[in-house]
């Protein structure tokens, strides 16, 4: 059975995976220690081409930090304008903000490149790595230049301002004031997917599956979850990011035709028999071996299933991908 990704409805660029952050609920593992590099115009130039020859006609753009490195996002943002592809936004959680005066000077750079609309992260997971002070620098900076602003989300406002708005706070700081649940609670208030670091943040704290349970819980392909292209990604190695799979990536030139069996096994066996696929797969030819009884999901085992494959077999499997990615999965 073919699998072919023909068309793109909405996304974004992820410019870099570097971060001032390490949050509990990123899907991409962004950490300050992943790789420190950023797309490059000519990458960029080429992922916003391909995009608009599957019909988006706009997109995002987010990390990672795309704020880390001003001057680069600059030029994304006149190769976006060249090509004749639209920026939606961009995402920042705010830590580049030093003062008013600087914090303005760059908004107004990026203005005169094209930049619109700001999307400004409020969470109790930044919060954890970046003062709310910081945040409200950078509304304020946002206000006195006339950027529009996109905060995600107000809903958590009020809950970072009870607290001292100059340093960081913890979650358990959190749970502290707001009860023993508050975590738990966050996944009504802000969309989390059940992927990335947020499976090892969520498995401490709600109930796990067998694998059995889950293999008969997940009979089918994962097709559809892969071909959805509402909220897809492509990032700065040039790579499509199939679904919400983060971790797994594909040269976006091979967008709109069949993808080979032979360069993407595991998006492959992903897309035709699912997880059960992958999982006879890594048993049966790799000698795979679950090192937890309980999975949070499908995407728990999936994910342990892809670093087994990438860090201790000796096929390379390219399209699990960037491979730190896999680096900062915390051992079972």
């Amino acid at each position: 059975m073919d699998f072919t990704i023909r068309g793109l409805i909405s996304g974004g660029l992820i410019t870099n995976y570097s971060c001032t952050s390490r949050c509990r609920h990123c899907l991409y593992h962004c950490s300050p220690n992943r790789e420190k590099a950023y797309i490059d115009p000519e990458t960029a130039e080429k992922c916003f081409i391909r995009v608009l020859e599957l019909g988006c006609r706009s997109v995002h753009i987010g990390g990672g930090e795309p704020m880390l490195r001003p001057e680069h996002l600059e030029n994304v943002l006149e190769v976006a304008n060249q090509v004749g592809i639209g920026i939606d936004y961009v995402e920042t959680n705010s830590s580049w903000f030093k003062d008013p005066e600087s914090a303005i000077h760059i908004l107004e750079r990026l203005q005169v490149k094209g930049l619109e609309t700001l999307l400004i992260s409020i969470s109790p997971f930044h919060n954890e790595f970046i003062p709310f002070s910081k945040v409200k620098g950078v509304i304020d900076a946002g206000r006195k230049t006339g950027m529009g602003l996109f905060p995600w989300i107000n809903d958590f406002y009020k809950d970072l301002s009870i607290f001292d708005p100059n340093t960081t706070h913890t979650f358990e700081e959190f749970s502290k004031k707001f009860g023993k649940d508050y975590l738990v609670s966050t996944l009504g208030r802000y969309w989390v997917h059940m992927g990335g670091r947020a499976i090892e943040t969520f498995r401490k704290i709600l109930p796990g599956s067998s694998i059995r349970k889950i293999l008969e819980d997940n009979p089918g392909s994962c097709k559809n979850q892969l071909s959805d292209t509402t909220h897809f990604h492509v990032d700065l190695f040039g790579s499509y990011i199939p679904g919400l799979c983060s971790g797994i990536g594909v040269e976006i030139e091979d967008l709109g035709k069949p993808f080979p069996k032979e360069k993407y096994p595991v998006l492959t066996t992903l897309a035709a028999f699912g997880i059960r696929g992958l999982y006879d797969m890594a048993i049966n030819e790799y000698g795979y071996q679950p090192k937890r009884n309980l999975f949070l999901n499908k995407c728990d085992l999936c994910t342990q299933i892809r670093k087994f494959l990438v860090t201790t077999t000796s096929d390379s499997f390219k399209e699990l991908a960037p491979f730190n990615f896999y680096s900062e999965i915390s051992e079972d």
